[in-house]
């Protein structure tokens, strides 16, 4: 053999090697990344093996069965696909299939495989896998049904980021119009948190005040007694980070002692039975009696998650409750029955569920009843049910709000399926406005340009700054709830502030608001200007704390600050505008080195803080240190320049 023969044949052989080797290497990645319960990662990696081998179905599998457990149902349906067939090597994958394409919203296609996977299949337990494929089939013919029968009159709204992050958003209550508690596993464990509402939107969660502190485990699923002084929750332990089926929950109780609340007490043996899981409680009174509503899979049940209830004495303040009672075959099935919710003023149990028939996985319905006397489930339709999983459905006292969890993508604000986000809704509302005009009162011309600021007015007249908005024209607008006491304020350059108070509280209106009339401010003989340094990054003389206004066409606010005013041009970057300021918070601790000093200015309308990292002479080093600030977690970081002691505004 030639030695030019030889290094061809040794290089055609060395080529066709390598995509062994690396499909290969991609797939033990991919199961290191799944046995550290990064399954998402896992899957990418899995993905890059099964392009080097599209034949191969035990990758394919191992795909689809990632995505169909983190709710991915597009990505899952896609690699099922390859392994639909053959339900003897890949068990469930056809009916997984159909109920990923379901899930995805495709019904006709649903319910083809649903159909064809029933078809060929012949195990024992036949006739169990028939009726859960006629309650799949019977739910994608309700889908199309329901869109005609939608509440119109309702609207489903995202809470937003204060509320809401990548990780899963849960079990919400609503302590009062303004405060929301809910469980989250932001951080990788779940927790419950508390939302203040601020106008419109939600302000960011925090742990609530004067709870007691649970170390290493999950504390979630919280419900409130009627009378606010009972508060259920429960503690979940599990080997995986969270999971709301799979990890192991106990119901505790805390109860409130003036202004904080006792530490935990576990409820009975027979509530927190070994070896299963009670989790989702929920509480109301009924008839002298306090009932506590509760899914677990323990004995007894029909399937999945069962609701069972136990009820208490309300002259009794212990935890001696009845034994556990199913709420029996109405409501139960042998899918998953569970996040119940009891409305006593109207006997309404609400619950989700994958047993009854649904458009997506898990729907919410609603019987009427007690105890185990219930009409039959309906399911409350659209917009609240969608094809992705709808669950811990609440409602206010009025029933025409209220708050759910689901995991459906929703406009721009939640672009998938992979994790469970908090929706509020309203039935029936009305669209409240405050809306009005800003003139000169000697001349009686609008404004120009204004800046209104919207606060609520709480007891004890302390004020709550919700909005800040800049307008053009002199008109002025802001959206409002009802039945709350608000503060309008007024400001333009060259003129004093204005303002005036109101209550939304007018069911024969929907706009509130007046016109404002500004005077001008008079202008007082100002000192002469000391003498300006020669040098460009001296400081300019003057008092130690100063007043001053920016000079930017967007940035106009007064603002009080001791930070050193130098000559020539300069930059800051501004981190953000707090209401409490912390000059040792960790967050800023973090940012610090990335200047020579740490410097506020006070905006003296609304009580805001603005930090910056300061001073940079040269613009390009002022923007590298806003881009490292924004990768430290100030993404809303911009660059501010700076003329001779004067603030111009943001740096484009």
């Amino acid at each position: 053999m030639s030695k030019t023969f030889y290094l061809l044949l040794l290089a055609v052989c060395i080529t066709t090697a390598l995509p062994a080797q690396s499909w290969k290497k991609s797939r033990k990645s991919a199961d290191e990344l799944y046995q550290q319960g990064k399954y998402v990662e896992a899957a990418a990696q899995y993905e890059e093996a099964f392009k080097k081998k599209p034949k191969n179905k035990d990758l394919a599998f191992k795909i689809a069965e990632i995505y169909y457990s983190v709710k991915d149902y597009r990505k899952a349906a896609e690699y099922y696909q390859h392994t639909k067939d053959d339900n003897a090597k890949y068990p469930m994958s056809g009916l997984k299939y159909a109920r990923s394409l379901k899930q995805d919203g495709r019904y006709e296609d649903a319910k083809r495989e649903f159909q064809a996977y029933i078809d060929k299949y012949s195990g024992s337990d036949r006739a169990i896998v028939e009726e859960i494929v006629r309650v799949e089939i019977a739910g994608c013919n309700l889908a199309k049904e329901l869109p005609a029968r939608a509440n119109r009159e309702a609207e489903i709204i995202y809470t937003g980021k204060g509320v809401n992050t990548d990780a899963t958003e849960f079990a919400p209550i609503a302590f009062t119009n303004d405060v929301l508690y809910f469980s989250s596993t932001t951080g990788g464990k779940a927790r419950i948190l508390r939302s203040q509402r601020q106008g419109k939107e939600w302000g960011k969660a925090g742990a609530p005040e004067a709870f007691p502190v649970i170390q290493n485990d999950h504390y979630c699923n919280g419900a409130l007694s009627a009378d606010g002084n009972r508060f259920y929750f429960t503690i979940c332990r599990g080997q995986e980070t969270w999971g709301p089926l799979t990890t192991r929950c106990e119901i505790f109780l805390i109860k409130r002692q003036g202004g904080s609340w006792s530490q935990p007490v576990r409820l009975p043996d027979y509530v927190n039975m070994a070896k299963v899981t009670a989790t989702h409680p929920a509480v109301a009174e009924s008839n002298g009696q306090e009932f506590l509503f509760f899914a677990s899979n323990r004995e007894g049940g029909r399937g999945g998650m069962d609701i069972w209830f136990v009820s208490r004495d309300l002259a009794a303040d212990d935890t001696d409750f009845s034994f556990p009672v199913n709420l029996g075959p109405t409501i139960n099935t042998a899918g998953d029955d569970m996040t119940p919710f009891y409305d006593a003023g109207s006997g309404m149990l609400y619950f989700a569920s994958n047993g009854h028939p649904s458009i997506g996985g898990l729907d919410i319905f609603k019987a009427k009843g007690l105890e185990t006397i219930w009409t039959a489930p309906e399911n409350i339709g659209l917009p609240f049910n969608s094809p992705a999983d709808d669950f811990f459905f609440t409602t206010n006292a009025d029933g025409n709000a209220g708050f759910f969890s689901s995991n459906r993508a929703f406009g721009g604000m939640k672009n998938g399926t992979r994790d469970e986000d908090i929706f509020e809704f309203t039935i029936g509302g009305r669209r409240l406005m405050v809306k009005g005009n800003a003139y000169d009162r000697e001349s009686g011309a609008p404004l120009n340009n204004i800046t209104a600021s919207l606060y609520q007015v709480l007891p004890g007249n302390v004020e709550n700054l919700l909005l800040v908005k800049d307008f053009s024209g002199g008109a002025y607008s802001f959206e409002i709830l009802p039945g709350r006491n608000f503060k309008i304020e007024i400001q333009s350059t060259g003129y004093k502030a204005g303002n005036y108070d109101f209550t939304s509280n007018d069911p024969n209106t929907t706009t509130y608001g007046r016109p404002i009339y500004l005077d001008k401010v008079v202008e007082k003989p100002v000192d002469p200007t000391p003498p300006m340094p020669d040098k460009p990054g001296e400081v300019i003389p003057g008092p130690e704390t100063y007043t001053a206004k920016g000079f930017g066409p967007d940035d106009q606010l007064e603002y009080t600050s001791s930070a050193p005013r130098l000559t020539g041009t300069y930059y800051k970057v501004q981190l953000a505008a707090l209401q409490k300021y912390d000059a040792n918070a960790s967050s800023l601790k973090r940012v610090k080195a990335l200047a020579q000093s740490m410097e506020t200015e006070v905006i003296t309308s609304q009580g805001l803080t603005r930090v910056m990292l300061a001073n940079f002479t040269n613009r390009e080093e002022a923007f590298k240190a806003m881009e490292q600030a924004q990768k430290k977690g100030f993404s809303g970081a911009f660059v501010v320049r700076y003329e001779n002691g004067q603030r111009y505004g943001k740096e484009m």
